[in-house]
């Protein structure tokens, strides 16, 4: 993994306001059973093994999973697994099926983000979700993007025909986190960095509450990401 993936995992999971927030976005789709797709550090896992019966955790670099398995260690409802998922070979790994499969940031970093989600619907029981959360705005592409390791950012209707493409017809789409685009914008496309300050990190991470206020009670018309949720038929 690059500099700039460890950088955020690290500081993020600093940002108990942030993820809170994040998690609470996806809390109402989740059901008993979860699969977590590209679970890092476990900075969303520990969140899940408070809310859900079961919950296997996946992530490709040995790395992230050693520290996820450490601070889920005293967890017997969640299971940490080292595994490229994008590989055929784990579509039949689990005889359960499950109630919902959450991706946080992950899809963007897929080349093939059509075939990534089609595979996943292996994963879900008829009428489980599949709840995917994305960086959001394709003008806003900069070298933070490119550091970090994605292939896009996407617009709604960019990140609906990806859903309908694999199977989840008319996933439900909302932005998210209106009050980031001027930290990502002047960060990335005016200073041209890889990674913002820490500092911003922890600024932010405290302003949270303030903007999860306002975008609880007024509709959000752009955002720095965007959520989708599919349902398996």
């Amino acid at each position: 993994m690059s500099n700039a993936q460890t950088f955020w995992l690290e500081n993020l999971k600093l940002a108990d306001n942030y993820n809170n927030w994040i998690f609470a976005q996806i809390l109402p789709h989740l059901g008993n059973s979860v699969m977590e797709v590209g679970c890092g550090n476990g900075n969303f896992t520990v969140l899940l093994a408070e809310h859900c019966d079961r919950a296997i955790a996946v992530d490709m670099d040995t790395s992230y999973v050693a520290r996820a398995k450490s601070r889920l260690a005293h967890k017997p409802n969640v299971n940490v697994i080292q595994a490229d998922i994008t590989q055929t070979h784990w579509r039949s790994q689990f005889d359960s099926k499950f109630d919902s499969v959450v991706m946080l940031d992950v899809l963007e970093h897929i080349e093939d983000d059509v075939d990534l989600l089609r595979s996943l619907s292996d994963y879900l029981q008829p009428g489980g979700k599949l709840v995917v959360k994305v960086p959001a705005l394709e003008w806003l592409y900069s070298p933070m993007d490119r550091e970090i390791g994605h292939y896009r950012r996407y617009s709604k209707a960019r990140l609906s025909e990806t859903f309908n493409s694999a199977g989840f017809a008319n996933p439900s789409i909302w932005y998210f986190n209106m009050a980031g685009i001027p930290g990502w914008w002047f960060n990335g496309k005016v200073l041209g960095r890889t990674t913002p300050g820490t500092e911003q990190v922890g600024l932010f991470n405290k302003l949270v509450p303030m903007f999860q206020g306002v975008e609880n009670v007024l509709p959000v018309p752009t955002g720095l990401s965007l959520y989708a949720v599919g349902t398996k038929m």
